[in-house]
């Protein structure tokens, strides 16, 4: 360095540390006179310092100590230090604002455990947030150093009151649907705190409010954006100011797929039209951390249309609850009131459609007889639930939120599941025809029908058409009911019990070739038992008038067994002869017309056309009766029928060459003689062979057919009294034929007594005894009482005068006497010869002295 350098070095080095040491005191000695201080401010030093380009006069330069010297480089030391720490302190607090943004931007972890959002108004709802937060290191950008800080500084620190706004994630940070205050929180570095924030949030975007509201109750999850400013106190004069972007998953209620109404009441018709209705809807919400509390809400159910199910939906009624709580991870419970719609109040929610008018076969009928015929069968369906926005005074915020909420719900079926309870055909007419598998049924379907016990509003059938099979009990389908349209009910409605009544009028009935044997088997139950089990099974489909409207129900299945009254053989009554004509006669054979009053004690008409049956006595073939019109009413039927007795007809159908017909023959005279002594206990055996019936369906059952009744008995006594005359020994018989045809006495052999002990013997041949011929009784025309009435010559009598019974008759003589005969007789019934018993106890018999 030059010397002019050197000298001015120091000059600038002088001048400043004058000026140095005018303002700091430190730097000035005690005299303070002779210091370079004291030169004047305008002296040479202040040319050096503006560096005058003239050359100054030379001036003595100022000695400076070596103290000050040395405090002139430990100031300028502190100051650097003190810059250095300035600078150094703000880069730290820049550093450390960073390095909090990034850790809680990657490791603060926020997890909410409780949600609840109610006392919604038109400025918001109130909401409570119950989470907790915590730093993870393990994603904090700085390989996990935040861990470390936290083990060995357990720091507190204080949030400060701040507004946060919540949002979706997939919106600008300026784009937000509420705000929501939050209150000054501490928490500490290390552990895992609670935060809970608990106050109003302010709806600030309806359309994204209502969307975060759908997407909360269709999804299992929906991501909350939480956003805002955070200001973060470290220590008493230490702040950070952050800003919070997280995006928080809250679980959702997945659709809230499982809702049901546990129970519902249909009272009676509402004044508005249509049903009214209450009952309770239980929603299961799935979600373990949202609540949804919502004050009175107007519900629309729906259900889905035929054409677009997928978009269009019928609304079929309103219903209001007065508070719908969803709380978290629990089933609740929500009242409902209000209507079904009457058909007529229905509206669609698809765009450009139209009803297809308002017959039976509408859409709408379609609709609402499914809904309901399920309902009754016990089965459940699925509606739609919608939150309605009906109030004008909703906030437009709640009005978007309510559109999203839309209920799958579960509409339960009625607990009673035995809708159709009984069905009985009654006044039943069965027609057979010539067709091996069909016959015509008329007579009354009956059938009492238990609506739900919470069903009791005004039910009308006004027509039914049941699609009906006849089973034996728990057998396989035999025969189908073809009732091809709706026919007119009459239908009687006390509570929840409903009965019907259908009209049948020549129903064909199909029988199933391969249950034919099945049908055989109901067939002869009907007619031989007096109680007979069918069943009945299929669906039956109505046309109902209720205050919802008129619309087809059905088809509703039933599967019931009805006890029905059989026949019972037709002999539950003895049959009752009215009349008896001999039509014919021959040498062996006698054709009868008889008039039988039979009781049917069955509710079952049978149209069974031309029958006949087989007549047997003692095991052995007597005749054959036939009925040309064979119809049985219920009650007591007039039959009309042509009777042939032959005995020949036991050997000759037997087929056996070793049949011997005097048996027969017997059996016959055994018949006619019980039958004319008026013995009520002749039983007769009714048989059905192969050719009973010409009709294919009831060949089977009469062929096999067989019952066993007693003979009606005659209203005609055919020995009426007697006269005994003591002197002549003779006896007068007063006979009247219960017949039509002459009967013709050739012989008689008898005996009478009293009191078991014998009185006299009859002994006559009318054919070969001189002086007697045999004895006429004239048919009986039965136009008036005396018609076939005779008084008999007087028959000799052998009187056996040691009897007691003899004492009596004389000692009645005047009188009369109660006298038992028996006789053995040889008569001819028209043509017909044969010998019969004749035994009559009791008969009235006078007793005189003449001749």
């Amino acid at each position: 360095m030059s010397e002019r350098q050197r000298g001015q070095g120091s000059s600038s080095t002088g001048a400043n540390g004058a000026a140095v040491s005018e303002q700091t005191p430190l730097l000035s000695s005690n005299g303070g006179a002779n210091t370079p201080s004291a030169a004047p401010r305008n002296g040479a030093g202040t040319d050096v310092e503006r560096g005058a380009g003239t050359r100054a006069q030379p001036q003595q330069p100022p000695v400076v100590s070596e103290r000050m010297r040395r405090w002139k480089k430990v100031y300028a030391r502190v100051v650097m230090v003190i810059v250095i720490l300035l600078l150094l302190c703000l880069l730290g607090v820049v550093i450390a604002t960073w390095a909090a943004q990034r850790i809680l931007d990657k490791a603060l972890v926020l997890e909410i455990q409780k949600t609840e959002i109610r006392d919604m108004d038109e400025t918001g709802f109130q909401t409570t947030i119950n989470s907790t937060i915590y730093l993870d290191p393990t994603h904090d950008g700085f390989f996990g150093l935040t861990g470390y800080f936290q083990k060995f500084f357990q720091l507190t620190l204080a949030v400060e009151p701040t507004t946060l706004t919540l949002g979706l994630p997939s919106t600008d940070e300026d784009v937000y649907m509420a705000e929501v205050q939050v209150e000054k929180q501490q928490m500490r570095v290390g552990q895992v705190s609670r935060l809970d924030i608990s106050t109003h949030a302010r709806v600030t975007n309806s359309a994204l409010m209502a969307e975060f509201f759908g997407r909360t109750l269709e999804q299992s999850t929906v991501d909350l954006a939480i956003r805002g400013p955070l200001v973060i106190k470290l220590a008493p004069i230490w702040y950070m100011n952050l800003w919070l972007s997280k995006s928080v998953p809250v679980e959702g209620l997945k659709g809230i797929q499982d809702a049901e109404l546990v129970s519902m009441e249909l009272p009676g018709n509402h004044p508005l039209g249509g049903i009214s209705m209450s009952g309770v809807a239980r929603i299961n919400n799935p979600s373990k951390v949202m609540s949804l509390y919502m004050g009175p809400t107007t519900f629309g159910i729906y259900i889905p249309s035929k054409g677009h199910p997928d978009v269009d939906y019928f609304k079929i009624a309103e219903a209001v609850s007065p508070s719908v709580r969803l709380e978290a991870g629990k089933a609740n419970d929500a009242t409902l009131s209000g209507r079904l719609f009457h058909l007529d109040d229905w509206t669609s929610s698809g765009n450009g459609r139209r009803d297809m008018g308002h017959n039976r076969g509408s859409e709408k009928q379609l609709l609402l007889g499914q809904l309901l015929s399920k309902f009754i069968q016990g089965d459940n369906s699925t509606i739609q639930v919608r939150a309605l926005t009906k109030d004008p005074n909703l906030p437009p915020w709640l009005r978007e939120a309510y559109k999203t909420i839309v209920l799958e719900m579960v509409f339960p079926g009625s607990p009673n599941k035995d809708f159709i309870q009984s069905l009985m055909m009654n006044e039943l007419g069965i027609g057979f025809s010539d067709n091996e598998g069909s016959a015509l049924l008329d007579g009354r379907m009956s059938s009492v029908l238990q609506l739900p016990p919470n069903v009791t509003f005004p039910i009308k059938v006004l027509s039914m058409r049941p699609d009906a099979w006849l089973k034996l009990p728990g057998g396989a389908n035999m025969a189908s009911l073809m009732i091809p349209d709706f026919q007119p009910t009459k239908s009687r409605q006390s509570g929840s019990t409903l009965e019907v009544d259908l009209a049948l009028d020549r129903t064909p009935l199909e029988v199933l070739q391969e249950r034919l044997p099945d049908f055989y088997k109901f067939l002869d139950s009907s007619f031989n038992k007096e109680w007979v089990e069918i069943g009945i099974a299929g669906g039956a489909s109505a046309v109902v008038e209720t205050g919802l409207g008129t619309f087809e129900l059905g088809p509703i299945p039933f599967d019931v067994v009805t006890r029905q009254r059989g026949l019972a053989g037709l002999v539950a009554v003895p049959p009752l002869l009215q009349g008896m004509d001999i039509v014919e006669s021959t040498e062996h054979t006698l054709t009868i017309k008889a008039t039988l009053v039979i009781w049917n004690p069955s509710t079952i008409t049978a149209a069974l056309g031309e029958v006949s049956f087989l007549w047997a006595f003692n095991g052995h073939l007597i005749g054959l009766a036939a009925v040309p019109n064979g119809n049985i009413l219920p009650g007591n039927n007039t039959i009309e029928c042509i009777g042939v007795l032959d005995p020949s007809m036991d050997c000759s159908r037997k087929k056996d060459p070793g049949c011997d017909p005097e048996l027969a023959k017997s059996a016959t005279r055994q018949f006619i003689s019980k039958y004319i002594s008026g013995d009520n206990t002749t039983a007769i055996e009714v048989l059905g062979y192969s050719g009973s019936t010409k009709i294919p369906l009831l060949q089977p059952v009469l062929s096999t057919f067989s019952m066993t009744t007693h003979l009606p008995t005659i209203e005609q006594e055919f020995l009426i009294s007697s006269t005994m005359y003591l002197f002549s020994h003779s006896l007068e018989l007063e006979l009247q034929n219960p017949l039509n045809a002459v009967i013709t006495v050739l012989a008689i052999n008898g005996s009478a007594s009293y009191k078991g002990h014998p009185l006299g013997r009859i002994l006559i041949n009318f054919e070969h005894d001189y002086g007697t011929k045999p004895i006429l009784i004239p048919a009986n025309d039965h136009k008036d009482e005396s018609s076939g009435y005779i008084k008999t010559p007087k028959l000799p009598v052998i009187f056996d005068f040691s009897s007691v019974a003899y004492e009596a008759l004389r000692r009645a003589l005047g009188g009369s006497l109660e006298v038992d005969i028996v006789c053995h007789i040889k008569t001819k019934v028209g043509n017909m010869g044969m010998w019969v018993d004749f035994t009559k106890n009791g008969v009235s018999t006078r007793v005189r002295k003449g001749f």
